[in-house]
C-alpha cells in the first residue's frame, strides 16, 4: 500500500515461500481484498501457481482465507473483479476438460458469485478477464479463441447476457488490461499494433497473459498482449467506432485503473508505476512521465478510497 501523499509504503501481505499470488481486488467499502492466490505447497511439491480466490481485510490484520477452493489440481480461478455494490464478485475460471473426444484440453469461462455466500454462476464462455463499469449496468471482458488462441474486447449486460465486441473484433493483434472511463461511456484498454490503418503486426510467440497471470507454466503457446510492447487506446460505447490511440510509450505488464474520484489514472507496467491526470493520457507524443515505483514482477494495481 502506498501513500501518494506521503510516500510511505506498507506492506500489508507477505506470501510465505512457495506460495503464489497474482491479482488482487479491493472491495468498493475498502474493507477486504480478493486475491488470486495458491498457498505453499506441501514439502517436497512444486507451485504450479493454479491459484483459488482468498480474500482477507485490506489492512493486513489478517492472514487471507479461502473463499472459492479448487478441486481440481489444475483448475485455476483468477482475475477478481467485484460489482460497485458489492453483491458480487466477478472472475475468470480455467478447467482442464478430462474427456479424450474433447476438441480442447482445457476451457475458460466468465463467471461469478454473489457476495457473501453464493455459489459460481457461469456467465460467458471461451472468456476471462471480467471488469465491470462504474455505473454497474456493463461488464467488459477478452474472449479467448481456445484454438488461435486470439481475444478480442467484448462487453456484455452483468448477467453475460447481450454480449457483443467493444471495437471490431481483428482491429489488434491483442488486447487485454481494460478499465472503463469514471463515467461509463468509454473503455481504456492496452493493445498490440498501430491501430487499425495500420498493417498486421505478429508477435513472438509467447505463454498467454492469462496462463502467465495464474502461474500455468506451460499450457500452450500464444500470442499474447501482455508482454509484447502495447499502449493505451480508448473506445466510446456507443458504437465502438470512436477509437483513439492515447498513449505511445510502448511497454509491457500494463493494468490500469482509474482513482475513485477520477481524477488521477494508476497504471502498472514492466518499467513501473504510473500516476498521472486523466488529461495527460491524451498526447500519443507525450514524454514517458517518471514511475512513482519501480516494480518487480507482473501484478495488478487497485485505489483505496
Amino acid at each position: 500500500m502506498l501513500d501518494l501523499t506521503t510516500g510511505v509504503e506498507r506492506k500489508i501481505f507477505q506470501p510465505p515461500d512457495g506460495a503464489w499470488l497474482t491479482a488482487a481486488s479491493i472491495s468498493p467499502d475498502g474493507n477486504n481484498v480478493v486475491m488470486s492466490y495458491a498457498p505453499s505447497p506441501p514439502q517436497g511439491q512444486i507451485q504450479l501457481g493454479y491459484t483459488g480466490l482468498y480474500i482477507m481485510p485490506a489492512d493486513g490484520s489478517s492472514a487471507p482465507l479461502p473463499l472459492l477452493e479448487r478441486a481440481d489440481a489444475q483448475e485455476s480461478y483468477f482475475t477478481p473483479a467485484w460489482s460497485p455494490d458489492g453483491q458480487y464478485l466477478y472472475f475468470a475460471h480455467f478447467l482442464p476438460v478430462r474427456d479424450p473426444n474433447a476438441s480442447n484440453s482445457f476451457k475458460y469461462t466468465v463467471e461469478r458469485i454473489q457476495y457473501p455466500g453464493g455459489q459460481p454462476e457461469p456467465l460467458i464462455e471461451n472468456a476471462i478477464w471480467p471488469r465491470l463499469s462504474p455505473d454497474g449496468k456493463t461488464l467488459a471482458y477478452l474472449s479467448f479463441d481456445p484454438v488461435t488462441f486470439s481475444n478480442d474486447l467484448y462487453v456484455a449486460d452483468p448477467d453475460g447476457k447481450n454480449s457483443r465486441p467493444a471495437l471490431q473484433p481483428g482491429t489488434f493483434v491483442a488486447v487485454d488490461a481494460h478499465m472503463f472511463s469514471p463515467d461509463s461511456s468509454s473503455i481504456i484498454f492496452s493493445a498490440v499494433g498501430e491501430g487499425p490503418s495500420a498493417p498486421t503486426m505478429t508477435p513472438a510467440p509467447a505463454l498467454s497473459w492469462a496462463d502467465r497471470l495464474q502461474g500455468v507454466q506451460s499450457v500452450e503457446a500464444a500470442e499474447s498482449a501482455h508482454n509484447v510492447p502495447s499502449d493505451w487506446w480508448q473506445v466510446s460505447l456507443n458504437d465502438g467506432t470512436d477509437l483513439v490511440r492515447l498513449t505511445k510509450i510502448y511497454d509491457t505488464g500494463m493494468f490500469g485503473n482509474f482513482s475513485p474520484d477520477g481524477k488521477h489514472i494508476a497504471f502498472l507496467a514492466a518499467t513501473g508505476l504510473y500516476v498521472m491526470n486523466p488529461d495527460e493520457i491524451d498526447d500519443p507524443n507525450q514524454v514517458r512521465p517518471t514511475p512513482v515505483r519501480t516494480v518487480e514482477a507482473l501484478g495488478t494495481v487497485e485505489w483505496i478510497k
